[in-house]
């Protein structure tokens, strides 16, 4: 150093122009490397066009949404057939973790009108209730190729939006045909109703100037689950009630909500039966008309509201199943897509299913919720959704003719993802994405879910890389320098 030269300590020696070019160099790369991972766990967006990418996934098709992290399986996904008034396919599809299409159903093309719940059964077939017109029709669908294995017509049972398997050739559906509101057993062997319960015969409490204003469909009974051995839990939608059906007696063991009580339940849509902590009733239920996702446990004998999913441009849900880890998979009707959704509501997976989706099922779990109560989590509360991508009605359009045009075959379910007999895995093994909750930084959970400990760590990882580059780049230049005799 000459005495021209201002004084500096060794530190200041070090960052000569070659070793901030250096370590400006870095930190530029740093930040360029930046910006697709923070997209990424930002979620996707974007403006109508043919094609969109999932900057988390690499996945294209005009029908992914916000997916920041994956889940472990398929999601079957069910849309119902209908645009407002118009008619329009009803389809089944198997959407891979990463957003892209495994195959697409579509039974409109095999003369259905309309498809509803879709459901695994223990072969490994799935159960779809569809109809035809004036008539109930119930499919049994091989996953593995995407073709009925059988197609039984119920003539008798006009429109049942649900079908349950109860075991020993017995299906459970609902009958919400003119003159019929009934909840009824089907033998297949037998070919006939073994059993039923008519809400014709209980006017006092579902009297017929209640309810819906379609006189003859003054119930609108929409779905029915076998919640323990002889129990029925059946949604009555006009009356915006969930009740308990004992088969034997008949009798109603128990009620949620009330016919007009807007604050409980709004004309809801298939209601998901938990055990919650220590046993407690507990019901999960798309609260359609109230634009929202709501649970409520029986406590003491009465039912008290402990979650509440809304906000995030929710429009008429008609489904919500509490997936292993914790998270909700959504079916929102009008909102015309299908999102798995944290306790404290932020979107991690979604896709776009035009038009108006009736169901979801992950992959590798049962016919209805398998994961905690909200009250298990410590995630009671009120939470608005956030995160979805939001498209408009230009993209939704091109979804759907994706959809609608896809000619790469009707298999719904990779090969390593088959159960039953012809396959590896059984119901239940299968988990939502990796995760176990919500944010990361919520002090409610007492753990920090695997979804956010991922983008925490990939975070971390990238962050650590940057510092080591820099240091590294730091130390090569001061190595140049002491070579070169200038330290």
């Amino acid at each position: 150093m000459t005495t021209d030269d201002p004084p500096r300590g060794r530190l200041g020696q070090i960052f000569d122009h070659r070793v901030r070019a250096a370590a400006a160099a870095v930190l530029l790369a740093a930040l360029l490397t930046a910006v697709p991972v923070a997209t990424a766990v930002g979620g996707a967006g974007g403006a109508a066009g043919a094609e969109m990418q999932s900057p988390a996934t690499g996945a294209t098709n005009p029908c992914v949404g916000t997916i920041t992290e994956q889940p472990s399986a398929t999601t079957l996904l069910s849309i119902q057939g209908a645009r407002g008034g118009e008619k329009t396919d009803a389809l089944l599809l198997g959407v891979a973790p990463n957003g892209s299409v495994v195959g697409v159903h579509n039974d409109t093309d095999a003369g259905r009108w309309w498809l509803y719940d879709v459901d695994p059964m223990p072969n490994g077939d799935l159960l779809v209730a569809t109809t035809e017109p004036g008539i109930t029709v119930v499919e049994r669908v091989d996953p593995a190729t995407g073709e009925h294995e059988s197609v039984r017509r119920l003539e008798n049972v006009e429109d049942g939006h649900d079908v349950d398997a109860l075991g020993d050739g017995e299906y459970v559906t609902v009958d919400k045909g003119d003159g019929r509101n009934r909840v009824v057993v089907y033998n297949e062997s037998r070919e006939e109703m073994v059993w039923e319960w008519r809400f014709e015969q209980h006017t006092d409490r579902f009297p017929h100037d209640g309810g819906g204003p379609h006189e003859k469909d003054w119930t609108h009974v929409n779905d029915v689950d076998e919640i323990r051995e002889g129990v029925f839990m059946v949604s009555v939608r006009n009356f915006d009630q969930v009740v308990a059906i004992e088969r034997e007696s008949k009798e109603i063991l128990w009620t949620l909500g009330e016919d007009d009580n807007y604050d409980v339940l709004n004309e809801q849509h298939n209601p998901d039966y938990i055990e919650g902590e220590n046993g407690t009733a507990t019901v999960l239920v798309a609260d359609s008309i109230n634009d929202r996702v709501v649970e409520y446990a029986r406590i003491d004998g009465e039912w008290e509201q402990t979650w509440v999913l809304e906000g995030g441009g929710l429009n008429e849900p008609r489904d919500a199943d509490r997936l292993p880890n914790g998270n909700t998979l959504v079916t929102d009707r009008r909102g015309h897509r299908v999102l798995e959704v944290t306790p404290r509501g932020k979107v991690v997976w979604e896709f776009y299913t035009p038009w108006q989706p009736y169901d979801a099922e992950r992959v590798g779990t049962g016919p209805s919720s398998e994961g905690p109560s909200m009250r298990e989590l410590r995630a009671d509360g009120t939470y608005q959704m956030r995160g979805s991508a939001a498209y408009d009605t230009a993209r939704i359009e091109t979804c759907y003719d994706y959809l609608t045009g896809w000619d790469n075959g009707s298999r719904l379910v990779p090969e390593d993802e088959l159960w039953g007999p012809t396959g590896a895995s059984e119901p239940g093994d299968a988990n939502g994405t990796d995760s176990s909750g919500d944010d990361a930084d919520d002090p409610i959970l007492t753990t920090v879910p695997q979804n956010d400990r991922t983008a925490i760590g990939a975070s971390s990882a990238f962050l650590t890389a940057s510092v080591v580059a820099i240091v590294a780049a730091l130390l090569a230049a001061v190595a140049f320098r002491r070579r070169d005799g200038s330290l």
